[in-house]
């Protein structure tokens, strides 16, 4: 085989694997190690969203705080005005659930966690 051959095999390769930012990584990482315990949805009576990175939002309801993944990059989350209406796409009119979309984004996941862990999460880089 030749060295081209085995260089193009190698490149193509790596071509095929997700390169996710390690702004991302690093709050996947804490949700791991901090064993946050994923749930299925949030009820969405008076639902406020903070910015964690392109990945990622903070969420409170009521008395709940929440973090919010989504399956890829999500710029439209750099808006400061976070508000209910911002979820454009839901199974459950009362709920915010996994498979919904916040501005186009569909979420992954949906994790239960604290003001405390939110302010950790968004110094993480």
């Amino acid at each position: 085989m030749s060295l081209r051959l085995i260089a193009a095999a190698v490149l193509l390769t790596g071509c095929g694997t997700p390169v996710v930012p390690q702004e991302a990584q690093s709050v996947r990482d804490f949700v791991v190690v901090t064993d946050l315990q994923q749930i299925e949805r949030i009820r969405l009576y008076q639902l406020h969203y903070t910015y964690v990175n392109d990945y990622f939002v903070g969420a409170s309801s009521g008395s709940g705080r929440y973090l919010v993944e989504f399956d890829s990059r999500c710029r439209a989350l750099r808006s400061k005005d976070f508000t209910p209406a911002m979820v454009d796409s839901r199974f459950n009119s009362s709920y915010l659930s996994e498979g919904d979309t916040i501005r186009g984004c569909p979420i992954e996941g949906i994790y239960e966690t604290t003001a405390e862990q939110l302010i950790e999460m968004k110094a993480l880089k």
